[in-house]
């Protein structure tokens, strides 16, 4: 019976794989990109940051961030995901040059275990990707400037475009952490 047992999983493995191909397949013929707009527009106002907070959520291994500066909400919603012991990279501008009420955020960021703070000056457009799927747009990840301003929001699901995603992510970390 134990032998049928692991024949069976054996071949539930073999049949999950094979789906992953299937799937990683459709996604190349179908265009694993999409451009959408994002802002003040009724309809699609908050586009862009229901797109951001579904990604952060679903998130299982590993989460990589650039941005500017980012805001109460979304440091909680990072926080949240660094207690699910979920690895947090983010590269964001020096403390100095962000304003009184981001410093904080970013102290409090930095003190939080699970999630890595990066120094970057450069730092002048927002992604956010994980092993699954990344989000690239301009702006920050604060969610009333992403309400209030007009942005065009790329999603990416290929993992080859995320694989260069990752590598030009990695351009932007210290030597030391490349």
């Amino acid at each position: 019976m134990s032998d049928r047992i692991i024949e069976l999983r054996l071949e539930n493995r073999r049949l999950k794989e094979q789906v992953q191909k299937f799937e990683d397949r459709i996604l190349t013929l179908v265009g694993a990109i999409n451009i959408q707009s994002s802002g003040v527009f009724q309809d699609k106002k908050n586009v862009l940051n229901d797109m951001l907070i579904e990604l952060i959520g679903q998130t299982e291994e590993e989460l990589r961030i650039v941005s500017p500066k980012i805001d109460q909400f979304y440091s909680t919603e990072l926080k949240k995901v660094a207690a699910k012991e979920i690895s947090i990279l983010l590269i964001t501008n020096d403390r100095g040059g962000l304003t009184g009420e981001y410093q904080q955020y970013y102290d409090d960021l930095k003190a939080t275990s699970g999630i890595k703070v990066v120094n970057n000056p450069n730092v002048r457009y927002m992604l956010v990707f994980n092993t699954k799927r990344g989000i690239y747009s301009g702006g920050s990840l604060d969610r009333k400037e992403l309400e209030r301003s007009i942005l065009i929001a790329t999603t990416v699901e290929s993992k080859s475009k995320l694989a260069k995603i990752s590598e030009i992510f990695s351009l932007m970390l210290p030597s030391f952490m490349r």
